[in-house]
């Protein structure tokens, strides 16, 4: 009898204990049955114990208190088991479940600790913030193409030729640039091989889009400002990005739709290579490349009063126009081999772009220029469970009003019908081999005549 007095005793002295815990402790039984919660575990939750006691973790889970149990992942794969989650919407928490066995290694029990590292990650939070500040201001941090160390153009028209040229002589001054031409042509690449060809490519390069932010910010958003200088300003100012890409260079692209009242002031930076935050009375020197990019025609927006012919002549002390990509043809084939055969690696799917979907594809007029013809791609790619493209794959307004331009001998009409015998009796075997058995052919014979429809 006083054996089990002592361990009601020693029981009642653990949950007292486990009280006092600063992490949540949560038990539960071998069915994932809700034994213990302590007082942390509550407050960190939002729940009531009275709530969770005798309730099963999978119940708990289709009823919203959670997202995922810890304890049913401990019980299926009897191993320890840490998880990170957000509770309540705010606090960031690290679970871990372990299991307690019996005498015959069976568990008996699942003891989760709940640890609140809220603090811990806003901590990290600010460390990074303030290291990534100290970068700017020592030049070393630059903003690159994602997974590219160096920026790519890809063109093998001459019109685009003599515009690499062109890039190759003023990339290594500091000279404004002034990239125009439709959207969608690779204004931003242009700028990227600028940047990279310079001195200046292992400092910052910084792009703001001056449609995409709206008037009231983009003023502080560029030149920054001092504390106090405004309702709702962070009460240490805020450095502007054309300051943080000193030493680099700044892009301000859709040049066309900046502000009036923003002009002048861009106009002192590109002139006088001075900025001044707003609510400061002094003025800052600050060394940076701008490169202007737009698809409008600026000296028609000068006519009517939009934008400022001063402020133009200092952005584009060099023109660089790229034409659309429907006046250089030439460029369509090898953009159109560069994407396919990128999404094809990046999506891992086998894909073949027959001869003739090829040259449909390279009579379209593209009015989206690359972007679109990036686009379809990519459509294609994803989107058609065939692993042969044919042009009835191809979105139909490009198929009405290319493949129609296309002349077809009676031999092109009598190898289409084939293609589409031999695509079609490939999509009901799934074996080449097969196929060519349904088709009385030999196996290499239609071998070799697909990889000649594909242009291999």
């Amino acid at each position: 009898m006083a054996i089990y007095q002592n361990i009601a005793k020693i029981s009642t002295r653990l949950e007292t204990i486990l009280e006092f815990v600063s992490d949540g402790v949560y038990i539960v039984d071998h069915s994932g049955i809700t034994l213990f919660v302590n007082k942390a575990y509550e407050q960190l939750s939002g729940f009531s114990r009275n709530d969770l006691l005798g309730r099963y973790m999978g119940d708990l889970i289709e009823e919203g208190y959670i997202n995922q149990s810890v304890s049913l992942l401990v019980l299926r794969e009897k191993e320890p088991v840490s998880i990170m989650q957000t509770l309540r919407g705010e606090k960031d928490v690290i679970v871990t479940g372990r299991p307690i066995f019996d005498q015959n290694e069976n568990i008996e029990m699942v003891v989760t600790s709940v640890r609140d590292i809220t603090k811990l990650n806003k901590l990290k939070d600010h460390l990074e913030r303030a290291e990534n500040i100290s970068n700017l201001n020592h030049h070393r941090f630059t903003y690159r193409q994602q997974g590219d160390e160096q920026a790519q153009f890809l063109y093998k028209s001459e019109q685009m030729k003599k515009i690499i040229q062109q890039v190759e002589q003023v990339a290594p001054f500091p000279t404004s640039v002034l990239i125009t031409g439709p959207s969608g042509v690779g204004k931003e690449e242009i700028a990227n091989l600028i940047h990279y060809m310079s001195n200046r490519q292992k400092k910052p390069f910084i792009k703001v889009n001056c449609a995409a932010i709206p008037e009231a910010l983009l003023e502080s958003e560029l030149f920054g400002y001092e504390e106090g200088a405004f309702t709702g300003s962070k009460k240490k100012g805020k450095m502007g990005l054309l300051e943080l890409a000193d030493g680099g260079t700044f892009m301000l692209d859709e040049i066309g739709d900046m502000p009036m009242s923003l002009q002048v002031k861009l106009l002192r930076v590109v002139q006088d290579k001075m900025i001044q935050r707003i609510g400061s009375t002094q003025s800052k020197k600050i060394d940076v490349r701008i490169i202007s990019a737009t698809n409008q025609d600026l000296e028609k927006r000068m006519e009517k009063g939009a934008f400022r012919e001063d402020l133009f002549y200092r952005l584009a002390v060099v023109q660089i126009e790229v034409p659309p990509l429907n006046e250089r043809l030439d460029d369509v084939e090898i953009l159109i081999d560069y994407f396919f055969n990128s999404f094809k690696q990046q999506y891992r799917m086998e894909k073949e772009l027959l001869l003739e979907t090829k040259k449909v594809l390279q009579g379209y007029h593209w009015p989206g220029n690359i972007r679109e013809l990036k686009n379809v791609v990519e459509s294609i790619i994803v989107s058609i469970p065939d692993k042969i493209i044919t042009p009835e794959h191809l979105p139909r307004h490009i198929f009405q009003t290319s493949y129609k331009s296309i002349p077809k001998t009676l031999k092109d009409q009598v190898e289409n019908y084939e293609k589409m015998l031999v695509e079609e009796a490939i999509k009901r075997k799934q074996s080449i081999r097969q196929a060519a058995k349904e088709l009385g052919i030999h196996h290499t014979t239609l071998v070799k005549k697909l990889k000649r429809w594909n242009g291999a």
